[in-house]
């Protein structure tokens, strides 16, 4: 093999080993989570809503009845998982483009017949590396995207977003009091069951979220069943068996849901729909079939905002998760 080949051998290797750390990172985090089958934030049937993002929870207490929060200590974000690869892949990378500079500038030495077909005294950069240097560029975008985005929510997580909502004062008394959205949907809801109570049903929520989490750390979602709609049955059942058939476990451990929200509520087709944003953290890391650690951090818990919604039969008690989406 000449030298020409052996370059383009070793740069060719480096790309594809940057994409597939990339992939490797963005597959199977937590159920619903960009899974394996798909690139998609949700997953799931919200009825017609279901290509509409989620709301902003709103309070559903009328302005007589709201009462100032004490502010939650803010949680600091989690770093980021998989910092040993990421570290890798960025010296690889800052290696060779410092390579390819190196002899585009002419510093490569006399070499006879230099890369890319230049003469002595400098390679230059040929087609070949400037394919490479755009697929290396995209992939950085992404990555530095991804980034952003759960760091987004770690900070939503953290308080952000609560500290102003909770503390939020009574309107001024002459302005007339205007039923949101969501405070109709409920009403909607209780004409047809005149028992339903936003703090048992927050408990319900919390109690599908640990129970949907263990099913799929374990990759069996038979013991859910019963409390998952068809639709997202199947695509969390999908991405199981790919799992499966790639060796991986995705680990979700010390799981722990700070807060419910009620998000959206309304009634279609003979059914009663409602979304709530919940607030978690938990260790989420993936091992291999032997327990090795191939991604994340089994050490330190990641926190996260998600929109579950739920579904059911009018007037019937039995709450089924239909969909899951991340913020937008």
């Amino acid at each position: 093999m000449s030298k020409f080949d052996m370059k383009r051998y070793i740069i060719g290797f480096v790309a594809v080993s940057v994409i597939g750390l990339f992939f490797a990172d963005e597959t199977f985090a937590r159920a619903g989570k960009s899974s394996g089958s798909s690139s998609k934030s949700s997953i799931g049937s919200r009825g017609s809503r279901t290509n509409v993002p989620p709301k902003q929870p709103t309070s559903t207490a009328r302005p007589s009845q709201q009462q100032a929060q004490p502010v939650q200590p803010a949680m600091q974000p989690a770093p980021a998982a998989g910092g040993f690869w990421r570290g890798l892949a960025g010296g690889m990378i800052g290696g060779m483009l410092g390579g390819m500079l190196f002899h585009s500038l002419g510093f490569g030495g006399s070499v006879h017949g230099g890369y890319g077909g230049a003469a002595v005294g400098g390679g230059g950069i040929g087609l070949f590396d400037i394919i490479v240097l755009a697929v290396i560029g995209y992939v950085i975008y992404r990555i530095v995207k991804s980034r952003r985005r759960e760091n987004s929510y770690n900070v939503d997580y953290a308080g952000g977003d609560y500290s102003t909502q909770y503390q939020a004062g009574q309107p001024p008394d002459d302005l007339p009091y205007q039923q949101t959205e969501l405070e109709a949907g409920l009403e909607d809801i209780r004409r047809y069951d005149q028992y339903f109570d936003e703090d048992r049903f927050k408990g319900i929520v919390s109690d599908i979220f640990y129970k949907v989490q263990t099913a799929w750390s374990r990759r069996d979602l038979n013991p859910v069943r019963n409390i998952m709609a068809s639709d997202i049955f199947g695509d969390l059942n999908a991405d199981i068996e790919k799992m499966k058939a790639e060796g991986r476990v995705n680990k979700l451990e010390n799981i722990g849901v700070r807060e419910v929200r009620l998000s959206e509520a309304w009634q279609e087709t003979g059914k009663d729909f409602i979304t709530v944003e919940i607030a978690a953290s938990m260790l989420d890391y993936t091992t291999d079939e032997t327990g090795r650690i191939i991604d994340g951090d089994n050490n330190v818990p990641v926190g996260f905002l998600e929109y579950w919604t739920f579904v059911r039969d009018r007037g019937s008690s039995n709450w089924q998760l239909t969909a899951i989406q991340q913020p937008q």
